[in-house]
């Protein structure tokens, strides 16, 4: 109703900005497709691994997750009392649920409860409760979103949240023939908006970093393939101290 009466009735406006609206909000919760192609190398557990890795060794204990999902890198964080204050935030209020459940939220003792918030938002605004953290995650999350919006999830996490530290994973595309099952130019996930080599991740993030303040280093996730690399890649900002 927005939609159309923001468009003044226009119905083909108004079905493509309820297309492009609609894959944002449940993109997060069907991620089976991807899940089988990479069961069997353990990639999830392995991108969780390497993330709380780099946490521990940051020292951060406030963290906050953007793009939760269902909960996976948060449980493993709850596990952990060294992260004394966990926040995940997602835009699907369904995967919010999913969470919920997952974590056995009202059976937590209280003094673990109050360690663990969700909420839900946006990458693409500026949200007040993002501040305020040590570090933020974005795990397999910057592909779902439109190349387009970038400069917006760019201005929110690096302009408006702003930690110490931001630890981004995604999938490295030139591994993608190393997959049974996957045609030639297919993407991993229905929803990826797009998938970048190592060089076009570094291109980005790079961009990023100098216009942000922030230091950025690589690191591969998953067994490395001496020809396309390894099939996810991390990028780790840290920012500067004098910003």
């Amino acid at each position: 109703t927005i939609a159309a009466r923001y468009l003044k009735r226009q119905r083909g406006l108004a079905r493509d900005a309820l297309a492009r609206l609609a894959p944002e909000d449940g993109a997060r919760d069907e991620n089976e497709p991807e899940e089988a192609l990479e069961a069997p190398l353990s990639l999830n557990a392995r991108r969780v691994d390497a993330v709380i890795e780099v946490l521990r060794e940051a020292g951060a204990e406030r963290v906050i997750d953007l793009g939760c999902g269902e909960g996976t890198l948060l449980r493993a964080l709850l596990a952990d009392r060294r992260f004394t204050h966990i926040a995940g935030m997602d835009v699907s209020p369904r995967a919010l649920e999913r969470a919920a459940k997952r974590l056995r939220l009202d059976g937590l003792a209280p003094r673990q409860r109050a360690r663990l918030e969700l909420f839900q938002g946006s990458l693409t605004y500026r949200d007040a409760r993002l501040a305020g953290h040590d570090a933020a995650c974005l795990i397999e999350v910057l592909e779902h979103v439109d190349e387009a919006r970038l400069p917006a999830v760019e201005e929110v996490v690096f302009g408006g949240a702003r930690p110490g530290l931001v630890v981004l994973t995604t999938p490295n595309r030139e591994y993608n023939v190393r997959f049974e099952g996957l045609g030639a130019g297919e993407r991993r996930h229905p929803d990826h908006r797009f998938e970048w080599s190592r060089a076009e991740l570094a291109t980005w993030a790079e961009g990023v970093a100098g216009r942000r303040g922030y230091g950025v280093r690589f690191a591969g996730i998953g067994d490395a393939d001496p020809e396309v690399g390894p099939p996810t890649q991390m990028a780790i900002f840290e920012r500067e101290a004098a910003s």
